[in-house]
């Protein structure tokens, strides 16, 4: 991958599939399994935001001195999913299963939403303006985001 678009791109849709993997398990009432599916998936979303937070948004707002416009949304709407996390972490905890289906359905249509401005607005700038960056910006992320390997499996 060349591009920051699609490096990340492809990382939104690994937090997807984890996601749905988390959701059959619980669907099955397999609740040890939904559990460790979950916390991978908790633990690669935690990452990509982490990685967009100290690495991406930051180079993007310096390069360009844009501090309150879509990095700033993109933020906000982090601490919304984040919130959406716990809630679902707690429901699991208690097997609700109806709770879980609740917050995850929630943050499902969040993620997907945040998904699209980030992938047909934000990451389209950041390829326009970080591209003299990408040697050093992709493998950066990738430290990042590769933290969700210590997850449970």
């Amino acid at each position: 991958m060349h591009e920051i678009k699609d490096f990340m791109t492809s990382d939104h849709r690994s937090c997807d599939d984890l996601l749905a993997m988390a959701e059959q398990a619980v669907a099955a009432s397999a609740w040890k399994v939904a559990e460790n599916e979950f916390l991978r998936f908790q633990a690669a979303l935690l990452a990509h935001f982490e990685a967009e937070e100290s690495v991406l948004f930051p180079l993007f707002e310096k390069r360009t001195g844009i501090f309150r416009g879509p990095t700033q949304v993109m933020r906000g709407e982090h601490v919304q999913m984040r919130q959406l996390l716990a809630a679902a972490e707690a429901a699991l905890a208690e097997r609700d299963a109806d709770d879980y289906a609740g917050s995850t359905e929630t943050l499902l249509i969040m993620m997907q939403q945040h998904n699209v401005k980030e992938e047909s607005v934000l990451y389209p700038m950041c390829d326009q303006q970080l591209a003299d960056q990408l040697e050093v910006l992709l493998p950066a992320l990738q430290t990042h985001i590769s933290g969700n390997e210590k997850a449970p499996a």
